[in-house]
């Protein structure tokens, strides 16, 4: 397994300067030590279901998703190689879990009732991700401007160009990515009347700072770091609704962890919730609809493991129709 890891990262993936971080660090610091030292053949779906519930419990959900992600990419290069035969990682997965049109509901009307959410901005992030199935990254570095000649943002024909996303970069900060987090993440994708309206909104606002970021980070007007973006929305996320800490999204203060941070509560109704479950939440209201998982994966920028890179030739714009489907 140790071996098949270097192979996965030494492979050119088309992957973004912050997710190839993010696989390195998540491969070094969770596959490796868990499952580097075992044979192929001995990595099963019981094993790996072990592997990522401890992941979950020591490390968090988001650490073992992420484990999870290289795993089944891992493997799915060893098929292609013929060194094995099945992805194991499949069959170890759980049924994705996305909100329901109630909770959807609910928890909008929790996050524009929340002063710390409207305080942070992130309100009509969480509407625009809903109303799109676009990442944080991608919904961050959300701009005006234009692109060979055409508006990135259409608000006249509701269309939207996803052609970068914000990553970190080392001693240079939050930057616009030039391109999507995998090729397949370029798409012109329909926006919803009722996002439109916000984005129109959000762009007439009498003190709005001079940039051409949609959502830029309160009071500076700067680009948003999309890891402090989801930190915020987990915190929030925690706090909604939740009894056992008051409201604070975090354990007592007596609980820290050994860098002296405080523990996140999980006890609460919407802990189960991420920023990815949005995107879980587009596709599931998408395929309700009758919808192509085709047409799913091209609203969201997905590449199917199983499809060869020629099958992306003409994902392009995607069917009007969703923006009806995300609409409210």
């Amino acid at each position: 397994m140790s071996a098949l890891a270097d192979a996965w990262l030494a492979a050119d993936h088309g992957w973004s300067t912050g997710t190839e971080r993010t696989y390195r660090s998540a491969v070094r610091a969770q596959v490796v030590p868990a499952l580097g030292r075992l044979c192929l053949r001995e990595v099963t779906p019981g094993v790996v279901s072990r592997a990522l519930a401890t992941m979950a419990s020591t490390s968090g959900v988001g650490a073992a998703r992420t484990a999870r992600a290289c795993l089944s990419g891992m493997f799915t290069l060893a098929i292609a190689d013929g060194a094995v035969m099945a992805n194991p990682v499949r069959d170890a997965k759980k049924a994705p879990r996305a909100l329901t049109v109630d909770d959807t509901a609910r928890l909008v009307e929790l996050f524009r009732g929340s002063a710390r959410a409207n305080e942070l901005d992130v309100v009509d992030i969480v509407d625009w991700m809903l109303a799109t199935g676009a990442r944080v990254g991608e919904a961050v570095a959300l701009r005006t401007g234009e692109t060979a000649g055409r508006p990135l943002l259409d608000l006249d024909a509701g269309t939207w160009e996803v052609n970068a996303t914000a990553v970190r970069v080392p001693k240079r900060g939050t930057v616009v990515q030039p391109r999507t987090k995998t090729a397949a993440g370029w798409r012109i994708i329909a926006v919803p009347e009722f996002a439109v309206e916000m984005v129109r909104r959000r762009l007439a606002a009498p003190l709005r700072p001079d940039t051409e970021l949609v959502f830029p980070a309160p009071f500076v007007g700067t680009l948003r770091d999309p890891n402090s973006v989801s930190g915020d929305l987990r915190q929030l996320l925690d706090s909604f609704e939740c009894d056992a800490c008051d409201g604070t999204g975090f354990q007592p203060a007596t609980s820290t962890t050994e860098a002296g941070r405080p523990v996140r509560c999980t006890e609460g109704p919407w802990s189960w919730v991420t920023s990815h479950t949005f995107r879980k939440t587009v596709a599931t209201r998408l395929g309700e609809a009758g919808f192509t998982p085709r047409q799913v994966a091209d609203q969201l920028g997905h590449a199917n493991p199983s499809m060869t890179l020629d099958v992306y030739i003409g994902r392009q714009v995607v069917s009007a129709e969703t923006a009806r489907v995300l609409g409210r």
